[in-house]
């Protein structure tokens, strides 16, 4: 029996369930028009249905990388390919009736091979694996986006199905963003992939109300949710299986639980003397972190001044905090961490949930705009949730001795360490993966099109401040012809300042310094139809 807590987030998750049994169907819908060209005509030179207007479009892109794998890093590399291949057909189609109703669809399909893994022996050595099998590598079916859109009036629509919702003025990222699947902030417009929602708005002229119930993913097939809100009957019989072998009875197996996964947003956006302010306001349960019942608050202000300068700021606070911390106890050998283990207690913890401490994340920055069409981004990243230097220090330390163990065969018991998600929808499958684990970032990016009217260029630095690690990417795209792009992109780890770094058993180690892949090459032909 629920208990009274419970109620609410259980009609809430009823009804999202419904939700995504509608926009599957929705879906299935939208599919039956295959006869629906760009020209809403059909091959026979038919009218379309009188006021609906249709447009498809899609691309073939093809992008191979050459990543320069370093086994000595403290992250392992065991998974990561120094050759690889990512193809994706891609298609969008839109349905327009007049000005009453939208329905648009954003579907891909991704097939990715790696070759050529390398790792380290027991002692460090490079050594030559043979291919394995990489989940992250599978073929997969994408649904970006599948939605409906009713406009009702004037001053009031819904919308129902996955749309990724943009909230927040933020180029590189979006701190008051919960809904959607993280930006890339080397290539922040690639990721398309929205969330599983309902959504009303009241636009006025100055000022607009927008109101959203989501939905987790907790099982996909398809690039469909085969699971929303609750994870299915299979997936906890499962969970309770790996608890009872592992007998840790009190560690989440791989986020896997009975409880809803739901996420209540609204925000209010005011206009006020040519500015652009925004008010949020969040209650999320288990949605995309460890969260239950969870009330956040954001603001967001952007405007523009001296005619070619945008200025922005966004921030998103609550009290506690869902990074796990590590104890440091619990790492100082393998013996300790086993120790730990064996004894039920988790060496990584989330301690800090309901601490009552406030916490918030920020982005602060401008875009200049310069007459010949060139953009220069420069912001500021503030994450109060991030590790200070002890924490991260322990971190790395632990980050090592789980390393070492893996070189010698041991088995990590990565569950109970509190890694591991469920199954939920990561989006497009991105160029570089950012996960903010200290406290201090700058991002700048420059970007310069219309060179000769064929070329862009563009560059992104990412850097944390604390030690001054990151990655810069540079770019540049031809349009070979109007159909036909070919792009060329560097990925090149900035290892930081070593003095800056923390002291582990294999050396200082700065945030980015800790990752696998020095440098990568990336080239990708993409034709448009």
């Amino acid at each position: 029996m629920a208990t009274p807590s419970m109620r609410p987030a259980a009609w809430v998750g009823a009804g999202l369930v419904l939700l995504g049994g509608a926009a599957t169907a929705l879906g299935q819908e939208m599919a039956l028009p295959a006869e629906i060209t760009p020209t809403a005509a059909t091959p026979g030179g038919a009218e379309s249905a009188p006021g609906l207007e249709s447009r498809l479009l899609g691309f073939l892109d093809s992008r191979m990388v050459y990543t320069g794998v370093a086994v000595d890093r403290v992250a392992p590399a065991n998974d990561l390919p120094a050759l690889a291949n990512l193809t994706e057909g891609n298609l969008q189609l839109k349905l327009t009736w007049g000005e009453r109703a939208v329905a648009s669809a954003d579907t891909s399909f991704v097939w990715q091979k790696g070759a050529v893994f390398r790792g380290a022996d027991k002692n460090g050595d490079r050594v030559g694996l043979a291919d394995h099998d990489v989940p992250a590598l599978h073929p997969a079916a994408l649904v970006s986006e599948l939605y409906g859109t009713w406009n009702g009036g004037e001053h009031w629509h819904v919308t129902l199905g996955k749309k990724r919702v943009v909230w927040g003025p933020g180029l590189a990222l979006n701190p008051t963003d919960l809904l959607n699947p993280p930006k890339d902030p080397t290539d922040p417009a690639m990721q398309r992939a929205g969330s599983w929602l309902a959504r009303v708005e009241a636009p006025f002229e100055t000022w607009t109300l927008s109101i959203v119930a989501a939905a987790k993913v907790t099982q996909q097939f398809g690039g469909l949710p085969s699971g929303l809100v609750w994870h299915t009957d299979a997936q906890q019989t499962e969970a309770s299986k790996l608890k009872s072998q592992s007998g840790l009875q009190a560690v989440s197996v791989a986020g896997i639980d009975a409880e809803p996964h739901f996420a209540l947003a609204s925000r209010l956006y005011l206009l006020w003397h040519e500015t652009d302010l925004d008010a949020y306001a969040y209650l999320t349960h288990l949605y995309n972190d460890a969260f239950r019942y969870k009330p956040r608050f954001g603001l967001s202000a952007s405007r523009v001044v001296l005619d070619a300068l945008e200025l922005h700021v966004e921030a998103l606070a609550q009290t506690g905090s869902a990074r796990r911390v590590f104890d440091a106890a619990c790492f100082s050998d393998l013996g300790s961490v086993l120790g730990c283990v064996g004894s039920g207690k988790a060496p990584a913890a989330l301690t800090r949930l309901e601490d009552g401490q406030w916490r918030a994340k920020a982005l602060a920055g401008g875009r200049w705009m310069f007459e010949n069409q060139a953009m220069l981004s420069v912001e500021y990243f503030l994450n109060l949730e991030g590790y200070d230097a002890d924490e991260f220090s322990t971190f790395a330390k632990a980050a090592v001795l789980l390393r070492d163990a893996m070189r010698q065969g041991l088995p990590v018991p990565l569950q109970a360490l509190g890694f591991g998600s469920g199954a939920g929808d990561p989006g497009s499958p991105q160029k570089f993966a950012f996960e903010p684990m200290r406290r201090h970032y700058a991002f700048v990016t420059y970007l310069q099109p219309q060179i000769a009217d064929d070329f862009t260029l563009s560059a992104v630095l990412l850097v944390g401040l604390e030690d001054l690690s990151g990655q810069f990417t540079p770019s540049a795209a031809w349009s070979v012809r109007q159909w036909l792009t070919w792009t060329v992109t560097g990925f090149v780890g900035v290892p930081g300042i070593g003095a800056l770094g923390v002291d582990t058993t294999a050396g200082r180690v700065t945030e980015f310094g800790m990752l696998p892949a020095q440098w990568r090459a990336m080239t990708s032909l993409r034709a448009f139809f």
